[in-house]
């Protein structure tokens, strides 16, 4: 059995963390692969079960940490193992999140991962230790929550390359980056050396990356918007743009990757239900959807996932 709860982020959280996610997966399940595509989200992974393992390009594989704090990427090569019996929990925040809440440099996190113990507090830990304890879904949603509006009450402000950053992540990259320049009353040139040395990726890749990550959202959210008609919402020059796009930022086709993302993108941040074939049951849970995507069986989700 492998089972997949996400919700969206309390009001109060709403700026800084997009959605909570908890995969769990029994003993007896198939090891999965699932590829990892580029992103802009920073995401805060707990696992209290069997790890799971990342495997880079040339084979070389690394075991996920109890806590791991992973930045944004703009692809490499890189596949997570689930064997069975892993059970992790992840918090989804917005871009610059972490730059506000713990004061991590965004430019540091780009395409890496550290262990959660190495670069965050002391708390930490012991929020892992709270959840650990915790067998729902809820529960560990409640604890993490009331850690993160503890953060919130002594969080930094964005700068204006952030918010300029983050006004192109929510235009998901359909814009000239002449104008970003110009309403920070700065030439083209001097912004993007800004931008690369605060975000850790030129604005030209950001845009990329924000207007990528756009279109397999909404492709989740709408399995049956047709690819070309993405492509045009999206500002592609055309189709073939858009696969050019897809292959250089995962690696995959746009179809290819929608059959194997699995649980990548948990349905809080797309607001549907993943790709594999499954229940979907929605619940409240003090007043905020739960997303639960079950499989209507193993060997249904073995056959998704030889696909």
């Amino acid at each position: 059995m492998h089972e997949l709860y996400s919700c969206a982020a309390s009001p109060e959280l709403q700026l800084h963390v997009r959605a909570f996610a908890q995969r769990r997966m029994s003993r007896d399940h198939t090891e999965v692969v699932e590829p990892v595509p580029a992103r802009l989200e920073q995401v805060l992974n707990f696992e209290f079960g069997i790890r799971p393992v990342a495997q880079l390009e040339g084979s070389t594989q690394s075991t996920i940490h109890e806590i791991s704090v992973v930045g944004p990427s703009a692809y490499r090569p890189f596949s997570l193992l689930l064997p069975g019996g892993v059970e992790s929990f992840a918090i989804f925040f917005q871009p610059f999140a972490f730059w506000q809440l713990f004061r991590l440099p965004i430019s540091t996190l780009v395409n890496r991962y550290y262990d959660g113990c190495d670069v965050l507090d002391r708390e930490t830990q012991q929020l892992w230790n709270r959840m650990a304890e915790t067998a729902t879904f809820a529960g560990r949603v409640r604890i993490a929550e009331e850690y993160l509006l503890r953060k919130v009450l002594n969080s930094q402000r964005n700068t204006s390359i952030m918010s300029a950053a983050l006004y192109m992540f929510k235009a998901k990259g359909a814009l000239r980056l002449e104008d970003v320049a110009g309403h920070l009353s700065l030439g083209l040139r001097q912004f993007e050396r800004n931008f690369l040395s605060e975000i850790g990726l030129s604005p030209k890749l950001y845009s990329r990356v924000a207007r990528f990550q756009a279109a397999l959202d909404m492709k989740i959210k709408s399995s049956g918007v047709r690819w070309a008609n993405l492509a045009c919402e999206l500002g592609y020059h055309d189709q073939m743009h858009m696969i050019k796009d897809f292959q250089s930022l995962s690696g995959l086709s746009p179809t290819c990757l929608l059959a194997r993302l699995g649980d990548m993108r948990p349905s809080a941040l797309t607001r549907a239900a993943t790709t594999m074939t499954a229940v979907a049951r929605h619940e409240k849970m003090n007043g905020r959807n739960v997303d639960w995507m079950v499989p209507a069986s193993d060997e249904q989700y073995r056959e998704w996932a030889r696909k």
